[in-house]
C-alpha cells in the first residue's frame, strides 16, 4: 500500500498534464482491449474509473454509446472538451450512481489499484451489468510509486496493488464466470497488469 493524496485531490492535481503520458498507459495494455472495444459497438458500456476519456474515446469511436465515470471532476471536463457525446457522471466506483442491470459491459483499466478493496467495485459491476454482460478490467501491480510534479512541489496519488490472483478470486466468490486471465509485465522493475474478462 502507498500512501499519498486520495484520488479525487490527486487527480484534481494531475488532470492538466495526465494526456501527456497516454502512449505509457497505452502501454499497460499492450492491445489486449481491441477485440473487446471492438465487441462494445452498438452496446451501452460503462467506463469506471474513465479519467480523460483514453478508453471511454476508443470505445465511442468503435460504435458504443459510452458512460464515463469519474472521481475526478477536471479529469472528465477534459474528456468532455473532447468528444461532447459521450456522457459522463461524477461518482464513485464502490457506489456507483446507475440503476440495476443498465450496462452491456464494463471497462476499467488502471483505476483498480486507487480502491483499498475490490469487492465493492465487483460487487457494483455485477448489479449495473446485464445478464450475460461482460467486464474487462486491467488490473495494474505498480512495483515503485510514480512521482508526480506541479506548481505547488511532489506528490503521489494513494495506490494500493492487488495480485492477480487475488482479484481473480474475488471475482469467482461473486459468482462472475473468468473468460480470459493474463499478465502482462513490463522491464524487471517497473510493472506487472493483469487483463481480467468476466462474464455475469
Amino acid at each position: 500500500m502507498q500512501r499519498g493524496l486520495d484520488p479525487k485531490q490527486g487527480y484534481a492535481r494531475y488532470a492538466h498534464e495526465y494526456d501527456e503520458l497516454e502512449k505509457f498507459w497505452d502501454s499497460f495494455e499492450q492491445d489486449k482491449l481491441t477485440p473487446y472495444i471492438i465487441e462494445s459497438a452498438g452496446k451501452e458500456v460503462l467506463d469506471a474509473g474513465a479519467g480523460t476519456g483514453r478508453v471511454s474515446l476508443k470505445l465511442h469511436k468503435a460504435g458504443a454509446k459510452v458512460t464515463a465515470l469519474d472521481i475526478a471532476p477536471e479529469m472528465l471536463a477534459k474528456l468532455q472538451q473532447k468528444e461532447p457525446e459521450i456522457e459522463i457522471v461524477e461518482g464513485d466506483m464502490e457506489h456507483m450512481p446507475f440503476e440495476d442491470d443498465r450496462f452491456d459491459m464494463v471497462f476499467s483499466s488502471l483505476a483498480l489499484i486507487h480502491l483499498k478493496k475490490v469487492d465493492k467495485f465487483l460487487d457494483e459491476c455485477y448489479r449495473v451489468l446485464k445478464d450475460e454482460g461482460r467486464v474487462v478490467l486491467v488490473n495494474i501491480h505498480y512495483r515503485k510509486s510514480m512521482i508526480l510534479r506541479d506548481g505547488q512541489g511532489k506528490y503521489t496519488i494513494a495506490a494500493y496493488n492487488h495480485f492477480p490472483r487475488h482479484l481473480t478470486e474475488a471475482a469467482e466468490k461473486l459468482a462472475f464466470g473468468v473468460e480470459h486471465d493474463e499478465i502482462l509485465t513490463e522491464g524487471d522493475d517497473v510493472w506487472v497488469s493483469q487483463v481480467l474478462v468476466l462474464k455475469k
